[in-house]
């Protein structure tokens, strides 16, 4: 065997052996870019962490994250999703310690727009613990809900709004 042919060869095997290896799955929130991360829904460049979110999806096979500068555009992305993504789990900052929690674990305040502004004026933040969510509600006014609630209330709003009936799907 000539050196040539066994360069190609050693090449072709290290290539085959290297998509055999079991790559970690990607799992968990993003990491945030603020100012450089854009937006799924609106394309908007995130600058405030405290209203952002994030969907860990599913796309051609890949594993890969959604994120969004506001609450109520990943929201309204769930309702009508992009063909081929599968959302795997949902993620939102905690409006105060801007620590990472899964959808389902969130406890979210609706307010008011003009009294709690959000990046697209939302007015939806999210709480990792009742206490917080339920002082920023006595600040702010609004309601305190789940993940389920939320998104029934946001396609409501929607409807009333916009006059858009959207599908409501399962939650994250």
């Amino acid at each position: 065997m000539t050196y040539r042919k066994f360069c190609v060869q050693a090449a072709l095997s290290a290539m085959v052996l290297s998509m055999g290896c079991d790559r970690a799955q990607l799992s968990g929130p993003p990491e945030l870019r603020l100012g450089r991360t854009e937006c799924a829904a609106c394309g908007m460049l995130i600058n405030e962490d405290r209203c952002s979110s994030a969907f860990l999806i599913t796309e051609r096979g890949r594993r890969d994250h959604l994120c969004f500068d506001d609450i109520g555009c990943m929201i309204d992305y769930e309702q009508e999703p992009d063909d081929g993504v599968l959302i795997i789990e949902g993620f939102v900052h905690d409006y105060d310690t801007r620590a990472w929690f899964p959808t389902s674990a969130a406890v979210f305040l609706l307010a008011d727009a003009d009294a709690l502004p959000t990046p697209m004026a939302s007015g939806i933040v999210a709480f990792g613990a009742r206490p917080p969510a339920e002082e920023a509600l006595e600040e702010f006014g609004g309601q305190l809900m789940d993940y389920t609630e939320l998104r029934e209330a946001r396609r409501a709003w929607m409807e009333a709004r916009y006059g858009k009936k959207k599908p409501s799907t399962t939650s994250p």
